[in-house]
């Protein structure tokens, strides 16, 4: 994710004209066409997945050109347009890059690619040598094993370990887990309105709104979560989609902070309830936050998934 005060500016004394003829503006009520997409390429990245598109929506607007055969998506960085990898299958790849180079040269934009994985880099380079690919390392994915999150086993585990069950012992008998579903979603709804509702973080705040919207289509939407209530009232929730066969996306983690276990708890219960079987956990990007870095290190990833932005004429 980007920067939010830079983002929600990013519509002045931009272009337009390029929305205007070929690109459509990216809706909510699109995203069963974008999935039926997302579904033919499977890519195992956090901005290529239904729920984080719709989640940050108002903050980063999207826009489409389709095809038969690709989905081509535009975003904006800055004040200029860049372009997504391409939704398709691998044999329409060249195709669908092809093809946005030839739009953003007809409304003469600087063609940059964002959001890209080193094995599409190389097939934009293929096509495009005098292109040069930055890696933007806030960017990164962490990929987890799932059953290490599902048990916290192992050596490596142990300081989450003992959180875990500092819980279990503090508050045996006076939690409960619950599946999410519309018996339980406005409980959801109401604990989010008062989750770090004061606090000033930009980001912070695009990310609750964008919660508020997957929790109001969430019946509607290919997700699945849980809850944890303490005496009854709800502490935290967690939401997660496919990205592919063998990984889930964990797009959703807000618990009350003060409680010692707690999101080790909510993140163990999720997954272990809503996803048991699935390989790899992809828990997303820190966002550049050093904090948030050290928080996903802690959990021990098994890969990190670099992305790049790719543009003509750039040093690395």
């Amino acid at each position: 994710m980007r920067n939010i005060q830079t983002e929600n500016k990013t519509m002045e004394n931009v272009t337009t004209e390029i929305l205007e003829n070929d690109f459509t503006t990216l809706q909510v009520m699109d995203w069963p066409m974008v999935q039926e997409y997302l579904q033919r390429c499977k890519y195992e990245e956090s901005n290529h997945n239904i729920i984080n598109m719709i989640m940050w929506l108002q903050t980063y607007p999207l826009f489409y050109y389709k095809r038969e055969e690709y989905l081509l998506l535009l975003g904006i960085h800055e004040g200029c347009f860049f372009m997504y990898m391409p939704l398709c299958e691998k044999q329409y790849i060249a195709e669908a890059i092809k093809k946005g180079k030839e739009i953003f040269d007809h409304y003469g934009h600087d063609f940059t690619l964002s959001c890209f994985t080193k094995e599409m880099v190389d097939e934009v380079i293929k096509l495009y040598p005098e292109y040069t690919a930055i890696h933007e390392s806030w960017a990164d994915d962490y990929v987890y094993d799932g059953e290490r999150l599902r048990t916290y086993a192992g050596k490596k585990m142990q300081k989450k370990r003992n959180h875990l069950n500092a819980f279990y012992k503090d508050f045996e008998g006076r939690w409960s887990y619950e599946t999410l579903d519309e018996t339980n979603i406005d409980d959801c709804i109401g604990y989010l309105k008062d989750w770090k509702s004061e606090d000033p973080d930009d980001f912070l705040q695009s990310e609750r709104i964008g919660t508020f919207r997957i929790l109001d289509l969430y019946d509607e939407l290919p997700c699945k979560g849980g809850l944890i209530r303490i005496d009854g009232k709800v502490r935290a929730f967690a939401i997660g989609s496919m990205l592919s066969d063998r990984m889930c996306q964990e797009n959703i983690e807000k618990a009350d902070g003060d409680v010692r276990g707690l999101y080790q708890c909510i993140m163990k219960e999720m997954l272990s309830h809503e996803f048991p079987d699935i390989e790899l956990v992809n828990r997303e990007d820190d966002t550049g936050r050093e904090n948030l870095r050290a928080a996903k290190l802690s959990y021990h990833p098994v890969n990190i998934i670099e992305k790049y932005r790719i543009k003509k004429g750039v040093e690395s």
